[in-house]
Protein backbone atom coordinates (compact mmCIF):
# COMPACT_ATOMS: atom_id res chain seq x y z
CA UNK A 1 0.00 0.00 0.00
CA UNK A 2 1.58 3.31 -1.04
CA UNK A 3 0.72 5.28 2.10
CA UNK A 4 2.66 8.39 1.11
CA UNK A 5 0.84 8.63 -2.22
CA UNK A 6 -2.54 8.31 -0.52
CA UNK A 7 -1.84 10.84 2.26
CA UNK A 8 -0.44 13.37 -0.22
CA UNK A 9 -3.51 13.04 -2.44
CA UNK A 10 -5.87 13.54 0.52
CA UNK A 11 -4.03 16.62 1.78
CA UNK A 12 -3.78 18.27 -1.64
CA UNK A 13 -7.40 17.56 -2.54
CA UNK A 14 -8.67 18.84 0.82
CA UNK A 15 -6.85 22.17 0.51
CA UNK A 16 -8.03 22.76 -3.08
CA UNK A 17 -11.62 21.68 -2.54
CA UNK A 18 -12.14 23.59 0.69
CA UNK A 19 -11.18 26.73 -1.21
CA UNK A 20 -13.61 25.87 -4.00
CA UNK A 21 -16.40 24.94 -1.64
CA UNK A 22 -16.28 28.24 0.29
CA UNK A 23 -18.10 30.09 -2.48
CA UNK A 24 -20.91 27.59 -3.05
CA UNK A 25 -22.43 27.05 0.40
CA UNK A 26 -25.23 29.57 -0.09
CA UNK A 27 -26.57 27.88 -3.21
CA UNK A 28 -25.87 24.26 -2.29
CA UNK A 29 -29.47 23.73 -1.18
CA UNK A 30 -30.63 24.10 -4.79
CA UNK A 31 -28.37 21.30 -5.97
CA UNK A 32 -29.28 17.62 -6.21
CA UNK A 33 -27.02 15.41 -4.14
CA UNK A 34 -24.36 13.42 -5.94
CA UNK A 35 -25.65 9.93 -6.78
CA UNK A 36 -23.76 6.70 -7.29
CA UNK A 37 -25.51 6.44 -10.66
CA UNK A 38 -24.82 9.89 -12.08
CA UNK A 39 -27.67 9.74 -14.61
CA UNK A 40 -30.10 10.00 -11.67
CA UNK A 41 -29.03 13.62 -11.09
CA UNK A 42 -31.09 16.45 -12.66
CA UNK A 43 -29.35 19.78 -12.22
CA UNK A 44 -31.32 23.07 -12.29
CA UNK A 45 -30.69 25.83 -14.84
CA UNK A 46 -29.39 28.07 -12.03
CA UNK A 47 -26.24 25.95 -11.86
CA UNK A 48 -24.92 27.45 -15.11
CA UNK A 49 -24.34 30.85 -13.47
CA UNK A 50 -22.62 29.36 -10.43
CA UNK A 51 -18.86 29.56 -9.80
CA UNK A 52 -16.36 26.73 -9.91
CA UNK A 53 -17.39 23.19 -10.83
CA UNK A 54 -21.16 23.73 -10.56
CA UNK A 55 -21.09 25.65 -13.83
CA UNK A 56 -20.48 22.31 -15.60
CA UNK A 57 -23.81 20.94 -14.44
CA UNK A 58 -26.09 22.88 -16.79
CA UNK A 59 -24.33 24.04 -19.96
CA UNK A 60 -26.98 25.61 -22.23
CA UNK A 61 -26.70 24.54 -25.87
CA UNK A 62 -29.69 26.50 -27.24
CA UNK A 63 -30.72 30.08 -26.38
CA UNK A 64 -34.18 29.03 -25.13
CA UNK A 65 -32.67 26.49 -22.74
CA UNK A 66 -34.36 23.54 -24.45
CA UNK A 67 -31.08 21.64 -24.72
CA UNK A 68 -28.27 21.40 -22.17
CA UNK A 69 -25.28 19.32 -21.21
CA UNK A 70 -24.14 18.10 -17.80
CA UNK A 71 -20.52 17.09 -17.19
CA UNK A 72 -19.68 14.96 -14.13
CA UNK A 73 -16.83 12.87 -12.88
CA UNK A 74 -15.27 11.06 -9.96
CA UNK A 75 -11.88 9.67 -9.03
CA UNK A 76 -11.20 7.27 -6.16
CA UNK A 77 -7.89 6.02 -4.84
CA UNK A 78 -7.95 3.22 -2.26
CA UNK A 79 -5.38 1.22 -0.35
CA UNK A 80 -6.31 -2.27 0.94
CA UNK A 81 -4.62 -4.63 3.35
CA UNK A 82 -5.42 -8.29 4.02
CA UNK A 83 -3.91 -10.59 6.59
CA UNK A 84 -4.92 -14.27 6.37
CA UNK A 85 -7.21 -13.68 3.40
CA UNK A 86 -10.18 -16.11 3.41
CA UNK A 87 -9.06 -17.21 6.89
CA UNK A 88 -5.93 -18.89 5.48
CA UNK A 89 -2.58 -18.53 7.26
CA UNK A 90 -0.17 -18.73 4.30
CA UNK A 91 2.36 -16.30 2.89
CA UNK A 92 0.35 -16.06 -0.34
CA UNK A 93 -2.68 -14.84 1.65
CA UNK A 94 -1.01 -11.69 3.03
CA UNK A 95 -1.18 -8.61 0.82
CA UNK A 96 -1.10 -4.80 0.58
CA UNK A 97 -2.35 -3.35 -2.68
CA UNK A 98 -4.13 -0.31 -4.11
CA UNK A 99 -6.72 0.68 -6.70
CA UNK A 100 -7.52 3.78 -8.75
CA UNK A 101 -10.80 4.41 -10.55
CA UNK A 102 -11.79 7.37 -12.71
CA UNK A 103 -15.27 8.04 -14.09
CA UNK A 104 -16.20 10.84 -16.50
CA UNK A 105 -19.70 11.38 -17.90
CA UNK A 106 -21.67 13.64 -20.25
CA UNK A 107 -25.46 13.92 -20.12
CA UNK A 108 -27.13 15.56 -23.13
CA UNK A 109 -30.80 16.49 -22.64
CA UNK A 110 -33.24 17.96 -25.13
CA UNK A 111 -36.65 19.11 -23.89
CA UNK A 112 -38.01 21.03 -20.91
CA UNK A 113 -37.68 19.77 -17.33
CA UNK A 114 -40.89 18.01 -16.36
CA UNK A 115 -42.04 17.74 -19.99
CA UNK A 116 -41.28 15.45 -22.92
CA UNK A 117 -37.55 14.99 -23.37
CA UNK A 118 -34.82 12.90 -25.01
CA UNK A 119 -31.33 12.28 -23.69
CA UNK A 120 -28.04 10.57 -24.37
CA UNK A 121 -25.83 9.61 -21.43
CA UNK A 122 -22.27 8.37 -21.72
CA UNK A 123 -19.94 7.53 -18.84
CA UNK A 124 -16.44 6.21 -19.33
CA UNK A 125 -14.55 4.23 -16.71
CA UNK A 126 -10.87 3.56 -16.22
CA UNK A 127 -10.05 1.14 -13.38
CA UNK A 128 -6.53 0.16 -12.37
CA UNK A 129 -5.24 -2.27 -9.77
CA UNK A 130 -1.69 -2.15 -8.41
CA UNK A 131 0.44 -4.87 -6.80
CA UNK A 132 -2.30 -7.37 -5.88
CA UNK A 133 -0.63 -10.75 -5.23
CA UNK A 134 -3.56 -12.63 -3.65
CA UNK A 135 -4.89 -15.63 -5.66
CA UNK A 136 -5.99 -14.42 -9.07
CA UNK A 137 -3.61 -11.45 -9.04
CA UNK A 138 -5.08 -8.23 -10.41
CA UNK A 139 -8.54 -9.41 -11.46
CA UNK A 140 -11.21 -7.79 -13.63
CA UNK A 141 -12.73 -6.71 -10.29
CA UNK A 142 -9.77 -4.36 -9.87
CA UNK A 143 -8.74 -3.49 -13.43
CA UNK A 144 -10.71 -2.61 -16.56
CA UNK A 145 -8.93 -0.02 -18.69
CA UNK A 146 -10.83 2.55 -20.74
CA UNK A 147 -14.33 1.11 -21.17
CA UNK A 148 -17.95 2.23 -20.84
CA UNK A 149 -19.68 2.15 -17.47
CA UNK A 150 -22.92 3.58 -18.93
CA UNK A 151 -23.92 4.29 -22.53
CA UNK A 152 -27.64 4.78 -23.04
CA UNK A 153 -30.41 6.59 -24.90
CA UNK A 154 -33.68 7.58 -23.24
CA UNK A 155 -36.99 9.23 -24.09
CA UNK A 156 -39.59 10.16 -21.51
CA UNK A 157 -42.00 12.60 -19.93
CA UNK A 158 -41.81 13.67 -16.30
CA UNK A 159 -40.85 10.65 -14.20
CA UNK A 160 -41.69 8.08 -16.89
CA UNK A 161 -39.23 6.92 -19.54
CA UNK A 162 -38.03 4.17 -21.86
CA UNK A 163 -34.27 3.54 -21.90
CA UNK A 164 -31.97 1.30 -23.90
CA UNK A 165 -28.26 0.64 -23.55
CA UNK A 166 -25.64 0.02 -20.93
CA UNK A 167 -26.86 1.11 -17.50
CA UNK A 168 -26.64 0.48 -13.77
CA UNK A 169 -29.47 -1.21 -11.94
CA UNK A 170 -30.44 -1.38 -8.26
CA UNK A 171 -33.26 -2.99 -6.29
CA UNK A 172 -33.96 -1.43 -2.88
CA UNK A 173 -30.93 -1.54 -0.58
CA UNK A 174 -29.09 -3.56 -3.27
CA UNK A 175 -29.17 -6.80 -1.28
CA UNK A 176 -30.18 -8.70 -4.43
CA UNK A 177 -29.27 -6.45 -7.38
CA UNK A 178 -26.94 -3.48 -7.13
CA UNK A 179 -24.19 -1.35 -8.62
CA UNK A 180 -21.48 -2.88 -6.41
CA UNK A 181 -19.66 0.45 -6.08
CA UNK A 182 -17.04 -1.10 -3.76
CA UNK A 183 -15.66 -3.05 -6.73
CA UNK A 184 -13.16 -0.98 -8.69
CA UNK A 185 -14.84 -2.15 -11.93
CA UNK A 186 -18.38 -1.75 -10.79
CA UNK A 187 -21.32 -3.60 -12.31
CA UNK A 188 -23.54 -2.57 -15.19
CA UNK A 189 -26.19 -4.20 -17.38
CA UNK A 190 -27.26 -3.84 -20.99
CA UNK A 191 -30.86 -3.95 -22.19
CA UNK A 192 -34.25 -2.25 -22.09
CA UNK A 193 -35.77 -0.47 -19.10
CA UNK A 194 -39.23 1.10 -18.90
CA UNK A 195 -40.44 3.13 -15.91
CA UNK A 196 -43.76 4.77 -15.27
CA UNK A 197 -44.50 6.75 -12.12
CA UNK A 198 -47.58 8.44 -10.70
CA UNK A 199 -48.59 7.48 -7.13
CA UNK A 200 -46.39 4.38 -7.42
CA UNK A 201 -43.46 3.49 -9.67
CA UNK A 202 -43.47 0.52 -12.03
CA UNK A 203 -40.06 -0.61 -13.32
CA UNK A 204 -39.44 -3.22 -16.02
CA UNK A 205 -36.01 -4.40 -17.17
CA UNK A 206 -34.95 -7.01 -19.70
CA UNK A 207 -31.27 -7.52 -20.46
CA UNK A 208 -27.93 -9.05 -19.50
CA UNK A 209 -25.12 -8.31 -17.11
CA UNK A 210 -22.03 -6.79 -18.74
CA UNK A 211 -19.04 -9.15 -18.68
CA UNK A 212 -15.77 -7.37 -17.90
CA UNK A 213 -12.90 -8.48 -20.12
CA UNK A 214 -9.41 -7.27 -19.33
CA UNK A 215 -8.00 -7.85 -22.84
CA UNK A 216 -10.98 -6.72 -24.96
CA UNK A 217 -13.97 -4.34 -24.82
CA UNK A 218 -16.63 -5.32 -22.30
CA UNK A 219 -19.81 -6.85 -23.68
CA UNK A 220 -23.11 -8.35 -22.46
CA UNK A 221 -22.76 -11.87 -21.07
CA UNK A 222 -24.50 -14.07 -23.62
CA UNK A 223 -24.88 -16.89 -21.06
CA UNK A 224 -27.19 -14.87 -18.77
CA UNK A 225 -30.63 -13.29 -19.06
CA UNK A 226 -32.12 -11.02 -16.39
CA UNK A 227 -35.74 -9.87 -16.14
CA UNK A 228 -37.00 -7.54 -13.41
CA UNK A 229 -40.46 -6.28 -12.45
CA UNK A 230 -40.59 -3.82 -9.53
CA UNK A 231 -43.41 -1.84 -7.94
CA UNK A 232 -42.44 0.80 -5.35
CA UNK A 233 -43.21 4.11 -3.69
CA UNK A 234 -42.34 7.31 -5.52
CA UNK A 235 -41.91 9.60 -2.51
CA UNK A 236 -40.43 9.09 0.94
CA UNK A 237 -43.20 9.75 3.50
CA UNK A 238 -42.30 11.77 6.63
CA UNK A 239 -41.81 9.98 9.94
CA UNK A 240 -45.10 9.19 11.67
CA UNK A 241 -46.86 6.66 13.87
CA UNK A 242 -48.57 4.73 11.11
CA UNK A 243 -48.81 1.16 9.91
CA UNK A 244 -48.22 2.51 6.41
CA UNK A 245 -44.50 2.35 5.60
CA UNK A 246 -42.49 5.40 4.61
CA UNK A 247 -41.00 3.37 1.74
CA UNK A 248 -41.91 0.02 0.20
CA UNK A 249 -40.98 -2.07 -2.81
CA UNK A 250 -42.16 -5.39 -4.23
CA UNK A 251 -40.17 -7.17 -6.94
CA UNK A 252 -39.87 -10.22 -9.17
CA UNK A 253 -36.44 -11.19 -10.51
CA UNK A 254 -35.84 -13.94 -13.04
CA UNK A 255 -32.25 -14.96 -13.80
CA UNK A 256 -31.42 -17.61 -16.37
CA UNK A 257 -27.85 -18.73 -16.99
CA UNK A 258 -25.98 -21.40 -18.95
CA UNK A 259 -28.69 -22.01 -21.56
CA UNK A 260 -31.41 -22.27 -18.87
CA UNK A 261 -29.52 -24.94 -16.90
CA UNK A 262 -29.69 -22.46 -13.99
CA UNK A 263 -33.10 -20.80 -13.79
CA UNK A 264 -34.14 -18.94 -10.61
CA UNK A 265 -37.13 -16.71 -9.95
CA UNK A 266 -36.98 -14.53 -6.84
CA UNK A 267 -40.12 -12.84 -5.48
CA UNK A 268 -39.76 -10.48 -2.54
CA UNK A 269 -40.59 -7.19 -0.85
CA UNK A 270 -39.00 -4.52 1.33
CA UNK A 271 -40.58 -1.96 3.67
CA UNK A 272 -39.25 0.82 5.89
CA UNK A 273 -41.09 2.51 8.77
CA UNK A 274 -39.98 5.69 10.57
CA UNK A 275 -41.41 7.32 13.71
CA UNK A 276 -40.27 10.20 15.95
CA UNK A 277 -39.69 9.51 19.65
CA UNK A 278 -38.58 12.55 21.66
CA UNK A 279 -35.22 13.61 20.22
CA UNK A 280 -34.78 10.24 18.49
CA UNK A 281 -35.85 8.93 15.11
CA UNK A 282 -36.86 5.27 15.13
CA UNK A 283 -36.56 3.19 11.96
CA UNK A 284 -37.56 -0.40 11.22
CA UNK A 285 -36.67 -2.13 7.96
CA UNK A 286 -37.86 -5.55 6.79
CA UNK A 287 -37.05 -7.41 3.59
CA UNK A 288 -37.63 -10.96 2.51
CA UNK A 289 -37.78 -13.08 -0.64
CA UNK A 290 -38.55 -16.57 -1.87
CA UNK A 291 -36.44 -18.15 -4.62
CA UNK A 292 -37.67 -21.02 -6.81
CA UNK A 293 -36.31 -22.76 -9.89
CA UNK A 294 -33.68 -25.33 -10.77
CA UNK A 295 -29.94 -25.87 -11.30
CA UNK A 296 -29.60 -28.59 -13.93
CA UNK A 297 -31.62 -31.49 -12.45
CA UNK A 298 -31.67 -30.09 -8.89
CA UNK A 299 -34.66 -28.08 -7.71
CA UNK A 300 -34.31 -24.75 -5.87
CA UNK A 301 -36.54 -23.78 -2.95
CA UNK A 302 -34.67 -21.01 -1.10
CA UNK A 303 -35.45 -17.88 0.91
CA UNK A 304 -33.91 -15.03 2.88
CA UNK A 305 -35.07 -12.42 5.39
CA UNK A 306 -33.80 -9.23 7.04
CA UNK A 307 -35.06 -7.28 10.04
CA UNK A 308 -33.17 -4.20 11.24
CA UNK A 309 -34.10 -1.54 13.82
CA UNK A 310 -32.25 1.78 14.16
CA UNK A 311 -32.50 4.60 16.65
CA UNK A 312 -30.77 7.91 15.86
CA UNK A 313 -30.49 11.04 18.01
CA UNK A 314 -29.52 13.62 15.37
CA UNK A 315 -29.98 16.70 17.62
CA UNK A 316 -27.99 15.29 20.56
CA UNK A 317 -24.26 15.90 21.01
CA UNK A 318 -22.20 13.48 18.88
CA UNK A 319 -25.42 12.41 17.08
CA UNK A 320 -25.37 8.84 18.46
CA UNK A 321 -27.21 5.98 16.78
CA UNK A 322 -27.89 2.34 17.64
CA UNK A 323 -28.80 -0.52 15.34
CA UNK A 324 -29.84 -4.12 15.92
CA UNK A 325 -30.36 -6.49 13.02
CA UNK A 326 -30.86 -10.09 11.93
CA UNK A 327 -30.20 -11.56 8.45
CA UNK A 328 -30.93 -15.16 7.52
CA UNK A 329 -30.57 -17.13 4.29
CA UNK A 330 -31.62 -20.72 3.63
CA UNK A 331 -29.28 -23.68 3.14
CA UNK A 332 -29.46 -27.09 1.46
CA UNK A 333 -30.43 -30.22 3.39
CA UNK A 334 -29.01 -33.72 3.14
CA UNK A 335 -30.54 -34.47 -0.28
CA UNK A 336 -27.95 -32.59 -2.34
CA UNK A 337 -28.58 -34.86 -5.33
CA UNK A 338 -32.04 -33.39 -5.93
CA UNK A 339 -31.97 -30.03 -4.09
CA UNK A 340 -29.88 -26.81 -4.10
CA UNK A 341 -31.71 -24.71 -1.52
CA UNK A 342 -29.01 -22.28 -0.40
CA UNK A 343 -30.15 -18.72 -1.15
CA UNK A 344 -28.15 -16.98 -3.90
CA UNK A 345 -28.56 -13.22 -4.48
CA UNK A 346 -28.47 -12.67 -8.27
CA UNK A 347 -26.23 -9.56 -8.49
CA UNK A 348 -25.97 -8.16 -4.97
CA UNK A 349 -23.92 -5.23 -3.77
CA UNK A 350 -22.21 -7.57 -1.35
CA UNK A 351 -19.72 -5.31 0.43
CA UNK A 352 -20.99 -4.14 3.81
CA UNK A 353 -23.73 -6.75 4.08
CA UNK A 354 -22.63 -9.71 6.24
CA UNK A 355 -19.43 -7.83 7.13
CA UNK A 356 -17.01 -5.45 5.41
CA UNK A 357 -14.24 -8.10 5.36
CA UNK A 358 -16.29 -9.81 2.60
CA UNK A 359 -15.77 -13.35 3.89
CA UNK A 360 -19.31 -14.77 4.05
CA UNK A 361 -22.27 -14.72 1.68
CA UNK A 362 -25.98 -15.14 2.47
CA UNK A 363 -26.31 -18.85 1.71
CA UNK A 364 -27.04 -21.00 4.80
CA UNK A 365 -26.12 -18.09 7.07
CA UNK A 366 -27.70 -16.49 10.13
CA UNK A 367 -26.20 -13.11 11.07
CA UNK A 368 -26.99 -11.23 14.28
CA UNK A 369 -25.49 -7.77 14.65
CA UNK A 370 -25.45 -4.74 16.89
CA UNK A 371 -23.88 -1.43 15.95
CA UNK A 372 -23.19 2.00 17.40
CA UNK A 373 -22.57 5.16 15.40
CA UNK A 374 -21.58 8.70 16.40
CA UNK A 375 -20.01 11.92 15.12
CA UNK A 376 -17.19 12.94 17.51
CA UNK A 377 -16.29 15.88 15.25
CA UNK A 378 -18.63 17.75 12.92
CA UNK A 379 -19.09 15.79 9.65
CA UNK A 380 -16.91 12.84 10.83
CA UNK A 381 -19.08 9.71 11.02
CA UNK A 382 -17.90 6.66 12.99
CA UNK A 383 -19.69 3.30 12.89
CA UNK A 384 -18.74 0.15 14.77
CA UNK A 385 -20.60 -3.13 14.32
CA UNK A 386 -20.26 -6.54 15.96
CA UNK A 387 -21.54 -9.53 13.98
CA UNK A 388 -22.08 -13.18 14.89
CA UNK A 389 -22.46 -15.73 12.09
CA UNK A 390 -24.03 -19.18 12.36
CA UNK A 391 -25.09 -21.90 9.95
CA UNK A 392 -28.82 -22.42 9.36
CA UNK A 393 -28.58 -26.14 8.46
CA UNK A 394 -25.98 -28.59 9.71
CA UNK A 395 -25.96 -30.47 6.40
CA UNK A 396 -24.70 -27.44 4.45
CA UNK A 397 -21.47 -25.42 4.69
CA UNK A 398 -20.83 -21.69 4.39
CA UNK A 399 -20.52 -19.66 1.19
CA UNK A 400 -18.61 -16.67 -0.17
CA UNK A 401 -20.22 -13.49 -1.42
CA UNK A 402 -19.90 -14.81 -4.97
CA UNK A 403 -22.10 -17.81 -4.02
CA UNK A 404 -19.26 -20.35 -4.10
CA UNK A 405 -18.70 -22.83 -1.27
CA UNK A 406 -16.16 -21.46 1.22
CA UNK A 407 -16.21 -24.42 3.61
CA UNK A 408 -18.14 -27.69 3.28
CA UNK A 409 -20.11 -29.09 6.22
CA UNK A 410 -17.51 -31.83 6.72
CA UNK A 411 -19.62 -33.67 9.26
CA UNK A 412 -19.36 -30.83 11.79
CA UNK A 413 -22.16 -30.63 14.37
CA UNK A 414 -21.43 -26.98 15.25
CA UNK A 415 -23.64 -24.11 14.09
CA UNK A 416 -21.39 -21.20 15.19
CA UNK A 417 -19.24 -20.04 12.24
CA UNK A 418 -17.41 -16.83 13.19
CA UNK A 419 -17.54 -13.43 14.84
CA UNK A 420 -16.62 -10.18 13.09
CA UNK A 421 -15.93 -6.69 14.37
CA UNK A 422 -16.11 -3.76 11.90
CA UNK A 423 -15.09 -0.13 12.37
CA UNK A 424 -15.56 2.49 9.63
CA UNK A 425 -14.87 6.23 9.58
CA UNK A 426 -16.26 8.60 6.92
CA UNK A 427 -15.15 12.24 6.60
CA UNK A 428 -16.93 14.39 3.99
CA UNK A 429 -14.12 16.96 3.86
CA UNK A 430 -16.06 19.15 1.42
CA UNK A 431 -18.87 18.93 -1.10
CA UNK A 432 -16.42 17.31 -3.50
CA UNK A 433 -14.06 15.25 -1.33
CA UNK A 434 -14.79 12.26 0.92
CA UNK A 435 -12.19 10.33 2.91
CA UNK A 436 -13.03 6.89 4.31
CA UNK A 437 -11.27 4.19 6.25
CA UNK A 438 -12.11 0.96 8.00
CA UNK A 439 -10.83 -2.13 9.76
CA UNK A 440 -12.35 -5.57 10.38
CA UNK A 441 -11.39 -8.65 12.38
CA UNK A 442 -12.89 -12.10 11.71
CA UNK A 443 -12.55 -14.71 14.46
CA UNK A 444 -13.34 -18.36 13.58
CA UNK A 445 -15.83 -20.18 15.81
CA UNK A 446 -16.53 -23.88 16.39
CA UNK A 447 -17.62 -24.85 12.85
CA UNK A 448 -14.58 -23.37 11.14
CA UNK A 449 -12.21 -24.75 13.74
CA UNK A 450 -13.73 -28.23 13.42
CA UNK A 451 -13.21 -28.10 9.66
CA UNK A 452 -9.58 -27.07 9.90
CA UNK A 453 -9.72 -23.24 9.97
CA UNK A 454 -8.08 -21.45 12.89
CA UNK A 455 -6.54 -18.30 11.34
CA UNK A 456 -7.99 -14.91 12.17
CA UNK A 457 -8.52 -12.60 9.19
CA UNK A 458 -7.67 -8.90 9.40
CA UNK A 459 -8.79 -6.37 6.80
CA UNK A 460 -8.16 -2.63 6.49
CA UNK A 461 -8.70 0.07 3.87
CA UNK A 462 -8.38 3.82 3.40
CA UNK A 463 -9.68 5.78 0.42
CA UNK A 464 -10.15 9.26 -0.90
CA UNK A 465 -12.89 10.07 -3.44
CA UNK A 466 -13.15 13.27 -5.46
CA UNK A 467 -16.57 13.87 -7.05
CA UNK A 468 -17.88 16.78 -9.10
Amino acid sequence: MNTYRLVSLVALSASILRAQGSGTAASASADPSFRVSRYEELWPAAARTAPNLRALKHIALLPDGAAWLTIAGASRYRGIQYRNFQLTDRASMQDDYSELRTLLSADLRVGPSGGTYARLFAEGRDAQGFDRTLPGGVRTNEADRADWQNLLAEVGRGNSFVRYGRQELAVGRERLIGVADWANSRRSFEGWRATTASDVRLDLFDGRVVAIRSDAPDRPDSTTHLRLVSLSTVRDRPASYSARPALWQAYLIQLQTRNNLDDRTTVGARALWRAPYGKALLSLEAEGASQRGHIATRSVDAWFGVLEATTAWRTVRWAPSLLVGVDIGSGTGSDTLHHADNFQPPYATAHGFTGIADVFGRGNLLERRVGVGFEPIATVQVQTTLRRFSRVRLEDGVYTKTNTLLRAAGGSTALAVADEGDLTVVWPASKYLTVQGGVAFVLPSAFLRQTGVSAQERFAFISTAFTF
